[in-house]
């Protein structure tokens, strides 16, 4: 990176948001959602999908053995039939119930990978079965109440660990610096960085990774068996190894 580039990012003059990131902020935006509800909305978005429309599940991938596009492709053609009942996670909030999944498919069939027709059903799902959470997302000045709101109420992970709160918020809050104008500023975490855990990874592979041990990992996430993780999981990683 030429040092004129790394100058006019750190003065933030330079944005480094994707088209798709601007096009959710201002759809968001246009339909009333406050800086700090959109921003809670997308945080939670970027962490279920990386804010694309067209991807279904890492975990299946391997089982499935077709891409992204492929998986779209044949929803789209009616080569695949599935898609309502198989329980995988799909699109923007990776929508997995067979519910959400039909009403998904029968709003954008056809083009169910569109980012416009997933936000559209996005809306419209908050519109009728999230009414709370909407009224929250356009009223709120709030961003980590906005974020966790849509955390525990509309994505229902299961998983409303700290480090996964905190995983969401600084996605949430990178957005809002991104669109808002009015950043915030960062505080440390004294727990540390987060990290969310991918499929393959193994805890002496990420201890390794950063430095680390496992025993510290474990400690600090209360974590009784290191052979007991999962894709999606999201650790807290110490700043810092005892041993260093």
């Amino acid at each position: 990176m030429n040092s004129l580039l790394l100058i006019l990012l750190l003065l933030g003059t330079i944005s480094c948001a994707t088209e798709n990131e601007k096009i959710v902020w201002n759809y968001l935006k246009n339909k009333g959602l406050t800086d700090a509800g959109t921003g809670g909305l997308m945080g939670n978005l970027q962490a279920e999908s990386n804010m694309r429309s067209v991807v279904y599940e890492n975990i299946y991938k391997s089982s499935f053995g077709f891409t992204d596009q492929d998986y779209v492709d044949m929803v789209n053609n009616g080569t695949y039939t599935k898609f309502v009942d198989d329980g995988v996670g799909f699109g923007l909030a990776q929508w997995t119930f067979s519910t959400r999944k039909q009403a998904l498919y029968d709003l954008c069939e056809g083009k169910i990978g569109d980012l416009r027709c997933q936000l559209d059903f996005l809306m419209i799902e908050l519109e009728n079965d999230f009414t709370d959470i909407l009224v929250m997302l356009k009223t709120s000045t709030d961003l980590y109440a906005c974020t966790i709101k849509v955390m525990t109420d509309f994505e229902r992970s299961g998983d409303y660990s700290e480090a996964l709160k905190k995983f969401r918020y600084d996605l949430a809050k990178s957005i809002y610096n991104e669109f808002s104008g009015s950043p915030i500023e960062d505080i440390d975490d004294p727990k540390g960085k987060t990290y969310k855990i991918e499929p393959g990874d193994t805890l002496v592979g990420i201890a390794e990774k950063f430095g680390v041990t496992v025993e510290e990992i474990c400690e600090l996430n209360n974590i009784e068996d290191p052979n007991m993780i999962y894709a999606g999981q999201v650790i807290y990683i110490p700043e810092k190894s005892l041993n260093n």
